[in-house]
């Protein structure tokens, strides 16, 4: 029987290439670490036809449940701890996460990179707010949206919709929040 470990990395790449399902590229990662160098983001064809997994909501404690409408079942549990308690909003494979009145990321959950963003604090002093009661900090934030997924470029803009007594929108792009 042959060791799967030593298959080459060139034909690992060009099998990588020809899946078109996010579940069976996050299987074919786990299949030992050898694969794992195989199987990144530049090997997946993002913009081949795949029907999206859908993340469930929150249960309090590090995992997250993906199903799968494709195969009709939960078929992921990732270990998430970056969304614990975070209100979610999706981009392609990206996620939009906003703490309860602390701060916003964008967090990729299958690589776990975070992408760290204003403080809703800082959010709401740009429109003269200092103190807004925890309990009503959800209903303002209503949506997030990035202009391009970030793992393609990291020239992209994060336009979130918020609501006082008016509705806003606000722009961020990543020269601003970084420096």
């Amino acid at each position: 029987m042959a060791n799967w470990a030593e298959l080459p990395h060139e034909l690992l790449v060009l099998i990588a290439k020809h899946v078109k399902v996010i579940e069976d590229f996050i299987d074919f990662r786990a299949v030992c670490t050898s694969w794992r160098p195989a199987a990144t983001k530049e090997n997946f064809d993002v913009f081949s036809f795949k029907v999206p997994l859908l993340m469930l909501a929150d249960k309090d404690d590090d995992y997250r449940e993906f199903y799968s409408l494709s195969k009709g079942k939960v078929s992921h549990i990732l270990y998430l701890p970056e969304a614990i308690r975070r209100e979610c909003f999706p981009y392609e494979e990206w996620l939009f996460t906003m703490s309860y009145y602390e701060e916003f990321n964008l967090l990729h959950p299958f690589s776990r990179t975070q992408i760290q963003l204003l403080l809703q604090k800082a959010l709401l002093a740009l429109q003269g707010f200092v103190e807004v009661p925890k309990e009503e900090i959800y209903h303002i934030i209503d949506r997030a949206v990035l202009s391009v997924n970030p793992s393609r470029t990291s020239d992209y803009v994060l336009v979130v919709s918020y609501c006082t007594n008016v509705n806003h929108l606000t722009f961020w792009r990543l020269e601003i929040l970084t420096g």
